[in-house]
């Protein structure tokens, strides 16, 4: 075979490995936003089996699972989908104490932790603040807010979000499991 030969040769087959990659990138990008495992790729475990990486062609996927690597890929704690150089960890769990009545209390069990910050994080806060008197201290991490019991509100600086009633007990049961263990 002559050089120009192996030149094309050479560039059919970076086309058709590009094209390769387009393909496979967009059929496991789609099983991951819908919660299913790559199909197209290489996994990888970490030596703790917590971190599974998939390798694909230009594109990876990174989860952590809950407990072992062999569990459903549905059971991941996070997945992340991008480029061969792209890192990602687990965000730092929120260290969270509560003030209220002179005692501080903090929050160790994890599940718990999880539930408070995505209650405190996923309430949509507005400009309205009630009258109110403020029950409860939350720091989760360098946020504060204030429960307010009597409004079923939570203020956070000069905002408040109304909250459900199911979510304030759930809140204050937790509160009291970790009192009442201490």
């Amino acid at each position: 075979m002559d050089k120009k030969t192996w030149k094309k040769t050479g560039l059919a087959a970076l086309v058709l490995l590009v094209i390769v990659g387009i393909i496979t990138n967009y059929i496991d990008s789609g099983r991951v936003t819908t919660g299913h495992e790559p199909k197209w790729c290489i996994k990888t475990v970490n030596d703790s089996g917590n971190k599974v990486t998939y390798w694909g062609l230009g594109y990876k996927v990174v989860r952590y699972v809950g407990v072992s690597p062999n569990e459903p890929y549905e059971n991941n704690i996070g997945a992340k989908m991008g480029s061969w150089f792209m890192k990602y960890d687990l965000p730092t769990e929120q260290d969270i104490k509560i003030e209220y009545d002179g005692k501080t209390v903090a929050i160790d069990n994890r599940e718990d932790r999880d539930k408070i910050y995505n209650i405190l994080a996923n309430s949509k806060y507005d400009s309205e603040i009630c009258d109110g008197t403020n029950t409860h201290k939350i720091t989760v991490d360098n946020d504060v807010y204030y429960l307010k019991q009597n409004c079923q509100e939570i203020q956070r600086k000069d905002k408040q979000a109304k909250i459900s009633k199911e979510d304030l007990e759930a809140i204050i049961k937790m509160i009291e499991a970790v009192d009442n263990k201490e």
